[in-house]
């Protein structure tokens, strides 16, 4: 159990590690909209990147982009 809880721990601290300055530098480059994120926007998203910054990560280093949503009501608006 505390070998679970080490290894927990660490990840976390890994997390952290890297959520700070993700948080503000590398979110602009995956998210073209967090540029204009906020100071209250990038503290909101240090617990999350702490959580994901292995997947995170990875899509910082390869400037992975989100796709376009494609739905069909943005279908029906360019029709007009």
């Amino acid at each position: 159990m505390a070998t679970l809880l080490n290894i927990g721990t660490l990840y976390l601290a890994c997390g952290l590690a890297f959520a700070i300055p993700f948080a503000f530098l590398g979110a602009k480059v995956i998210d073209p909209v967090a540029v204009k994120g906020s100071l209250g926007f990038k503290l909101l998203i240090i617990p999350g990147s702490m959580v994901f910054w292995p997947l995170l990560l990875h899509r910082w280093i390869k400037r992975v982009r989100p796709r376009e949503e494609w739905s069909a009501h943005r279908q029906k608006a360019s029709n007009r």
